[in-house]
């Protein structure tokens, strides 16, 4: 058995800005959800057997024709590896990631043209 621990900071999204989130210069990003982090106390493992889903909240409006990426802090930046899409709608979107961090949803939508 183990316990898991999970947190999540309401202002985060000011300090770990989806701007650094560096898929795509082209898009604008926006950051859809509170930031969360969910660790194993006790250990350092952050690798997982089985992947574990989060449910995200949108904390604004979701655009249809956007992107939906699932996020997760590593050191300077945004990054997707171990992390997807499960599904989602307007109002929420559950993330599949096989291992534990600080995650975040980010929408990319097309820059306005000129």
């Amino acid at each position: 058995s183990a316990a898991v621990a999970f947190m999540s900071y309401t202002t985060m999204e000011n300090l770990l800005k989806p701007d650094f989130f560096n898929k795509s210069n082209d898009t604008v990003k926006t950051m859809m959800s509170t930031v969360i982090s969910a660790t194993l106390p006790k250990t350092n493992n952050t690798k997982l057997t089985k992947p574990v889903n989060f449910t995200f909240r949108h904390i604004r409006e979701f655009d249809p024709t956007s992107s939906l990426s699932c996020v997760f802090w590593n050191i300077s930046e945004w990054i997707v590896d171990g992390c997807s899409v499960l599904k989602t709608n307007s109002s929420y979107t559950v993330c599949s990631c096989v291992h534990l961090s600080t995650f975040a949803l980010i929408m990319q939508t097309s820059r306005p043209s000129e």
